[in-house]
């Protein structure tokens, strides 16, 4: 088989990819079907996050690329999202930030006591109403899935097993001029292309529920997050674990987890876990994407690092990848490869 394209990853990025390079590459896809990060993702677009309330500067532009992007492919659905101030600490912080220029817009209204939103919730500090939306990360994946066909090959790939010429790389019979790695957390490990880079991944849990929790037409959101999808099933997470890497499930997460959804409400609900997931996110120590051409192998290219906002950053990062990929278009700088690693916003 020959391709101009060999894409390393079927997540987010990868699809987004693939589907962006349609009728412009041929291409491939090469991803195990197993240990995705986006699956356990929520896909939630929230505008202020942290327990700073940080907007990324981007943030608009961002957000309108997601929603053309993601909405084209019947993915997108805005909806508001409730943050529950934990303390009266972070409620302070919230106001401060509500008040910002840049942040006002996406703030619909702000909360000064319990039941003020919602009689059945939790929320003793009050909250910020904010602006959002999230994507059904699970049905891009698999509709992506159906969509490559046979371009999708079921396997893994390591650097190592791919080899280089005048012409382009070569791997098990299959022939590309350029490689372009979203294969997420994996990246970051020692030995591999760009292990040299500011990674900081961080792996993450979620649960799938059915629960008699009162229904909600908005995001909860307060130290993890919970989405209401109906019929009395629930998804929730999450949690940040910087040294017990990969995609293997706790107990004692999943105890935490639980607790926390139950927590978010004022009287007692039941919850049947129904399934319990985790994986890796590729975060990186300035929480921007990396993008771009290895500086040696230039055959090999590498979208990755979204992150935690991965579904606001991913069409714009798969954008500037496309752009420079096929056009030579340049990387903006504040997400390239060579850009000086900095500390975590």
């Amino acid at each position: 088989m020959r391709v101009d394209v060999l894409i390393v990853g079927q997540g987010l990025a990868g699809s987004l990819l693939a589907r962006r390079l349609a009728g412009r590459a041929s291409l491939a896809v090469v991803d195990p079907g197993e240990g995705n990060a986006t699956r356990v993702a929520a896909g939630l677009v929230t505008p202020l996050t942290g327990r700073r309330f940080t907007l990324t500067p981007e943030y608009p532009s961002l957000l309108a690329r997601a929603g053309e992007t993601l909405g084209a492919l019947g993915v997108f659905r805005p909806c508001d999202v409730y943050r529950m101030f934990a303390d009266a600490g972070q409620r302070a912080a919230g106001m401060r930030r509500a008040d910002c220029r840049s942040c006002a817009p996406f703030v619909r209204r702000l909360t000064s006591g319990p039941g003020e939103l919602d009689a059945e919730l939790d929320d003793p500090h009050g909250g910020a109403l904010m602006r959002g939306a999230w994507a059904d990360l699970p049905r891009l994946l698999d509709e992506t899935a159906a969509w490559l066909g046979e371009r999708l090959i079921r396997d893994r790939v390591a650097a190592g097993e791919i080899s280089e010429d005048g012409d382009g790389v070569s791997w098990k019979g299959l022939r590309a001029k350029s490689v372009v790695w979203c294969d997420g957390w994996r990246a970051s490990l020692p030995g591999g292309l760009f292990d040299g880079l500011a990674w900081q991944p961080a792996k993450g849990e979620a649960l799938d529920l059915v629960s008699d929790a009162p229904l909600q037409d908005r995001i909860l959101n307060r130290e993890g997050w919970a989405l209401c999808l109906g019929g009395g099933r629930w998804r929730t997470g999450t949690n940040w674990a910087w040294d017990d890497l990969g995609e293997s499930p706790t107990a004692a997460q999943g105890d935490k987890l639980l607790r926390r959804f139950a927590g978010y409400f004022r009287r007692p609900v039941s919850a049947e876990v129904t399934r319990h997931l985790a994986g890796t996110r590729p975060c990186t120590r300035d929480s921007r994407p990396f993008i771009g051409r290895h500086p040696a192998r230039t055959r090999h290219w590498l979208l990755n690092g979204l992150g935690p906002r991965g579904t606001v950053w991913a069409p714009s990062a798969v954008d500037w990848l496309a752009a420079a990929l096929l056009e030579g278009a340049p990387i903006p700088a504040a997400y390239s490869l060579a850009r000086e690693p900095a500390t975590r916003t």
